[in-house]
Order: structure tokens, then sequence, then C-alpha cells
């Protein structure tokens, strides 16, 4: 009872303190656009081909995305590769030492080897886009502290959707559960986070939740993003922690992992213990095989710059694409490596206002699995 009293009270004063921030735009609805499908990636696809998925955006339908009912995951499915070209997309963020993106590098400034073999980019996109992101919750029976910090936490992303971004809001426990499909519509991402009251299980599937994500986005074209508010901590998973790394891996959808653990550390006498090192450790890995950042907020006014840095990364990222010239359908893990190069391929130096070189960091995903014949 005290769970249900709480978690109502926080979610009705965060829902009425974030309405007024939508804004009258929020009656619009989805522009005629959607999210893209994409064409030609290497994606992880069951073995026994389902049905088309109805809750994932039709590229040029004009219609807004349908919801899904949640899916359950066979871990002995996951591993079979199809293709339709070899294509594969790698997005890109280049950030200075304090996270800042930086922009104007152009399609000669990238340098990008396969398994150290160089390979020609084909396709090459820049410049500030809309984002497609589902924010993941974990919504489970466990302290009420840290039920009331991620609703907190969660209501505190409105504030950074714009107008021509694309939001869903999916929960997990022991299942996973879709409160609204993709929308333009801050209200109605607003609205689906008003329906968290009363958790129903402890339990805490976070791999399979990432798993069920992962495979609705996969044909998302775009700048496209996980933002998962959890602890970390998975307890009845039907995927292992490995299994669920290579998938992450074989996605092109970029995860940010907001852990609400390091806030209950500073509650909880004794501190988080190895279960919650553990955690931290699961997401920080998560986080790097995609090509994202975990981030562990240790109070809850932390949460406006986390959100802040990462739409203004998403917004900023270089897409880049490229045929591999290894055609080898062998199933094996590849290897990218990215680099900036100037004119004449001499690693870039990119000058501040005051002439100085800025230390820069190339962040994207490791690699990608080749398809298996």
């Amino acid at each position: 009872m005290r769970y249900a009293i709480l978690a109502m009270c926080a979610g009705a004063s965060l829902f009425l303190s974030l309405s007024a921030a939508a804004g009258p735009q929020d009656d619009k609805g989805p522009s005629p656009s959607g999210p893209k499908g994409g064409v030609g990636d290497t994606v992880l696809v069951p073995k026994k081909t389902p049905p088309s998925t109805p809750g994932a955006p039709t590229p040029g339908s004009g219609a807004p995305p349908v919801t899904k009912p949640p899916e359950r995951i066979n871990p002995n499915e996951i591993y079979t590769l199809t293709t339709t070209t070899n294509l594969v997309n790698v997005d890109v963020l280049i950030t200075d030492n304090n996270g800042n993106p930086i922009s104007g590098l152009t399609k000669a400034n990238f340098k990008l080897a396969d398994e150290g073999v160089p390979q020609a980019i084909t396709n090459f996109a820049t410049g500030e886009a809309p984002m497609t992101v589902c924010m993941l919750v974990e919504f489970s029976n466990t302290y009420w502290f840290i039920l009331y910090t991620t609703l907190q936490y969660a209501y505190e992303f409105v504030r950074v959707i714009e107008p021509k971004d694309w939001v869903a809001v999916v929960t997990f426990d022991m299942n996973q559960t879709i409160l609204t499909d993709f929308t333009q519509n801050r209200g109605e991402v607003l609205s689906a986070l008003n329906q968290l009251r009363i958790p129903g299980f402890s339990e805490i599937n976070l791999f399979d939740a990432l798993a069920f994500t992962i495979d609705r986005m996969k044909d998302i074209q775009g700048r496209k993003a996980i933002v998962s508010l959890c602890t970390g901590i998975d307890t009845f998973s039907k995927l292992t922690y490995d299994q669920t790394l290579k998938l992450v891996r074989n996605s092109d959808t970029i995860i940010y992992p907001i852990s609400v653990l390091e806030f209950a550390d500073v509650r909880m006498p004794g501190g988080i213990g190895i279960t919650g090192v553990q955690a931290k450790a699961n997401l920080m890995y998560i986080a790097k095989y995609s090509g994202g950042q975990a981030y562990f907020p240790r109070f809850p006014q932390d949460m406006p710059s986390v959100y802040e840095q990462i739409a203004h990364q998403l917004r900023n990222q270089y897409s880049l694409g490229f045929i591999p010239s290894n055609s080898a359908r062998d199933g094996k893990f590849r290897k990218l490596k990215i680099d900036l190069v100037d004119e004449r391929g001499n690693p870039l130096i990119i000058p501040n206002q005051k002439g100085k070189a800025v230390k820069y960091k190339v962040v994207s995903r490791e690699g990608y699995y080749a398809p298996k014949s």
C-alpha cells in the first residue's frame, strides 16, 4: 500500500509540473512522414520468420505507428543473421573532453577500416536531425525511493523532446509493456507515464527488455536510441548477459542507460554492495558496445544536464554507410575502426577559438556481425 500511495503521489505531482511545459504544440498529431523503416541493414532476426511487426513505423505510409503487444523472447531463436544488402550503417559521434559534439566535419575527414582493411564510405549524412527514442523504464516492486526516483527521471526526459522527435515508452518488470508507441505528441508521452501507479512484480528482466526493444527498432532509420532508466540489475531474464551483449553489438541502435542505483547508494546503509557494482559494470559495457554512454547521477538535479547532453549528441551525429569489401557470410564479428584525417590523410587537428588543438573522442559501436549463410 505504501508503494502505491507514494507512486501515485509522485506521478501526479510530476505530471502536473510538466504538463505546462508541453505547450500547445503537444495537441498536434504525428507528422505525415513518420520514422522511416530501414532498407539494407544487417539485422538480427528470429530463425522462424515472424509475421510483420505492427509496432514498427511503415516507410512512406504516412500513418502513425500502431501499438504492438509485448512479445516473448526465445533465447534459442536469436542468432540467425539475415540481410537484404551488404550495407552497414554506423552512427559516429565526435565530442570534446566535455562531451560536447564537434560539428562541421565532412565525408573526407572520416577514415573507416573493417578488420584493418580500409573501406569506401558510400553513405554520409550530418547536421541536426530529429531523434527517435524509446524510453525503457524499469517499473518493479523494489524500494519505494528507487521507484519514485525512476518516475522522476522519466518525467524529466519530456522536457528535452522537440516537436519533430519521435518517442515511445516501454516499461518492464517480469514482462515488457508498451505504454505508447512512437509519437510526436509530448502530451501522449506524459499520459503514458501517468499510467505508472502500482508495480505488479519484483522481478527485473532487463536483458529481455533490451532484446525486445532492440528488435522493435531495428528497421527504423535516423538518429535512434534507447534511453533506459534502470538499476542495471537483472533477476529473471531468459537471455544471459553474454547473449544480450551480442545483440547489442550487432544492433545499430545506441543505448544510453541511466542508473538509479547511484541515487540509492547515498541513502542505503552499507551502499549498493557487490550486486550494485556488477550492475554498474553491466550498464557500462552495454552502453560501450552500442556506441552510447552510461550515466550514474547521484541526485535528481543532475538529470536536466544528462538529458540535454544525450539529446545534443543524438541530434549532431555523423551517419556513415559502407559495403564491406569482405563479402564472406561467415557470421563472425568484425571490428571497426574510425579515425579523423585531413585532406592529406594525416590525423586531423581541430583548433579551438584560441588556435590550440582540441582533444576529441570518436564514439561509435565497436563493430558488427557479418551475415551468416
